[in-house]
This record gives C-alpha cells, structure tokens and sequence, in this order.
C-alpha cells in the first residue's frame, strides 16, 4: 500500500511537472508533494540526503523569496553592498569626518565598533567615493593583516598595495621606495586604509606606521591613515602613546535604535525593488528583531534574510513575531539570554509572545495510529496536489 502511494506521488509529481504552470503554483504543488511523501516515508524510513538538499537548494530558496515577494534582488544579503548601505544618522555623521579628515589630509583617523556595526560598509562606501574620482584619490587597503606579522612583514605589504618595486629586499630601501612613492603623488591625496586593524596588536607594527605617516609637507601629510577596528583595540593604542597622540579623529560607532532597525529593514526592500507584493514587518517583529540582535546591522540583516525565506514558504507577506521566533529557535545558535531578551521586549511592549510556527512531528516507527494519521495526511496531500494540477487544464465549465 506504501509502496503504491508513493509511486503514485511521483508519478503525479512528473505528470504535474509536464504541465504549463505559474512559478506560484508550481512552488505550491511542489511543497504539497514533498510534503506528503515526508508525511508517508517518515514514519518507515527517511527522505534520501540528496533529495533533501536538491531540493531546498539555496539558488531554489532565492528564487523563492524573490518570485513570491516581487522583488528584483536579494535585499538582505550576507555581502556588503554599497548599493544597500543604510546610512543611519551615525553613519552620515562618521562618514561626513571620514571625507573631511581624508580631504584635509589630517594624517591617521579611527573608525571603532563592535562585529556587526556597518564599518567594512562604511568602508566599502568610501571606496567607491575614492574610485569615482581617480584623479584625486590614490588609495590602498589592507583587508585583514596578520596578527603575527612582523613590522617588516606589515611594510612589505604597504608597498605591495601601492604596487612598488623596490630594487632590494631590506628595510631601509622599502621606507626609501615609499616616500619617493609619496613625494611623486603629493598632488593627490593618499590613502592607506586598513580593515580589522585591532589585528595590528604590536608595539613595532604601530611604530613602523608612524615612520610612514611622518612624511608631510608645510601644508599637509602625505600619507592618511584610516583603520577600522574593534572596540578592544583602543587598549593597544593607549599602550602606544607616540602613536595614538597622532591620531587625529576617532570616530565610535554604537549599535542602532529600534526606529533604525525599522528604517534599515524599509530601506534595502524599497531598494530591492520592493512594491505592492513585497514583505511587511509589524511592530512585534521588529521589536523581536531589535531585541535579538541588540542593534547589530549584520544580525539584523541575517534575521531578515532567513524569515524571507520562512514566509515564502508559508505564503505570508506579513512578517510578525511568530515568524522572527520561528526564525531564531530554527537558524540560530541556542542563546537563553538573547531569548529571555527577546521575551522581555515583548512583554514590554504588550506583544503577547507566541508559539514558533509548529510543524508535525514524524512519528516514531511502530506507533500504528499515528503511521494511519501520515498516510491519510499523505493521501490528502496528493489529491490536493492532483486536483491543482488538472485546474489548469479543466474547460472554465468544467471547474
């Protein structure tokens, strides 16, 4: 009898998929199939790996969440594009000083944060400013420098992003080679900006960036210097003082407000092309969001992403806090405290906390009942599926 109702749900499965059908409704009928063979295999033996995983393929759950909420991209990908650089007013104002100190060439300026702020996006909008203008911006970054680096290491790497070729491999020829270097481009404004610089944890690399950014003019440095950090790294500049008396700006930025968080959720769908089908957050989920991710952009983005993709699954366009908590006990690491958190913003805010979105548990083989209960769920899965498939192909009067 198994064995018969599920050839029978592959065979409508290949029948359905011969015919001319909408992404919605194919997307449908694909659930109600696999769903129903879950519901009939799972109380004798699992669904194959590679069935699984083919079909839940990330390309399959993008397609998804872009056809059901009419959007034209992914607007919470797990890259830092400028394009969806949500500019909070902490991010105008440290961007507005960045441009400002570069402009000026003040020398060595500080951008501080916890993981998750928006500084590699921050960053990633001042390169696209600079890269807009080449003729005013001559501009080289190091993206993570190795802790265990050398100071000599740490300038090898300088003078490899500045694309120089010292005629010797020695200390004193590779500062000589960067200040020739920095001497033929004082019509142009230099910058050296490196990302995750808390990994600069030595007195000598700090050292070796000092002697680089000595050279100047009457006017003006020759060469900025711009790093993004951690919070932790003020312990090592402060452990340096001949050098962090030179930096000129420090700029910290905090984790954002719950109007922020709202506002940075608005402005990437508006940006995906979001219109009339596109996805709304109500109040209790972003409260929950907000909660969970204590104002952290990148755990923001990361929640967003994977309710999109929870909610194209149950057909809703409406995200609520059912969905965020769905979303936190099923793609997060376990986590009381962000959970009581969580709890705790809900009740605040009078948003009664309900159950995450309950799906069936496959019973455990040998309980009869319940092995009757999946093969009727499986039995009316099918016809469900069958009777979609013919819709389409029925006379009008014949429906």
């Amino acid at each position: 009898m198994d064995g018969r109702l599920l050839r029978d749900i592959q065979g409508i499965e290949e029948w359905i998929g011969s015919m001319r059908r909408s992404p919605y409704e194919a997307d449908a009928i694909h659930g109600w199939t696999y769903f129903a063979k879950e519901a009939l295999v799972g109380a004798t033996q699992p669904i194959p790996w590679e069935e699984r995983h083919t079909q839940a393929s990330a390309n399959e759950s993008t397609d998804l969440v872009l056809r059901y909420f009419g959007l034209q991209e992914q607007p919470f990908a797990a890259t830092a594009d400028p394009a969806y650089f949500f500019a909070a007013r902490q991010h105008k104002e440290c961007l507005f000083r960045l441009w400002h100190s570069i402009d000026e060439r003040h020398g060595i300026t500080v951008v501080l944060g916890n993981y998750g702020t928006g500084k590699t996006t921050l960053l990633r909008k001042l390169l696209t400013g600079m890269s807009a203008q080449p003729e005013k911006y001559n501009t080289a970054v190091i993206g993570s420098p190795i802790p265990s680096w050398t100071s000599f290491s740490l300038l090898e790497s300088i003078v490899n992003k500045f694309q120089l070729h010292p005629k010797e491999r020695s200390f004193v020829e590779f500062m000589e080679s960067l200040n020739r270097y920095l001497l033929s481009r004082r019509d142009r404004i230099t910058t050296l900006i490196i990302d995750d610089a808390q990994n600069l944890n030595k007195r000598g690399q700090l050292e070796l960036l000092r002697l680089a950014q000595n050279l100047e003019t009457p006017q003006h440095k020759l060469l900025n210097l711009v790093f993004f950090a951690q919070l932790e790294w003020m312990n090592i500049l402060r452990a340096a003082p001949n050098f962090y008396q030179r930096v000129s700006l420090t700029y910290t930025l905090d984790a954002l407000s719950p109007a922020d968080v709202a506002e940075l959720i608005e402005f990437r769908l508006r940006m995906a092309g979001g219109g009339d089908r596109a996805p709304r957050f109500d109040e209790g989920a972003i409260h929950a969001i907000y909660a969970y991710s204590d104002g952290s952009p990148r755990v923001v983005v990361t929640m967003c992403r994977n309710a999109l993709i929870l909610a194209a699954q149950l057909r809703t366009r409406l995200i609520g806090q059912t969905v965020i908590l769905h979303t936190i006990q099923k793609t997060t690491l376990p986590d009381q405290e962000k959970q009581e958190r969580v709890a705790q913003a809900l009740a605040a805010h009078q948003q009664p906390v309900a159950a995450p979105v309950a799906f069936e548990q496959v019973p455990e083989r040998g309980a009869g009942v319940a092995v009757q209960s999946n093969r009727a769920r499986a039995s009316r899965m099918l016809l469900k599926a069958a009777r979609a498939g013919m819709d389409q192909h029925l006379p009008k009067g014949d429906q």
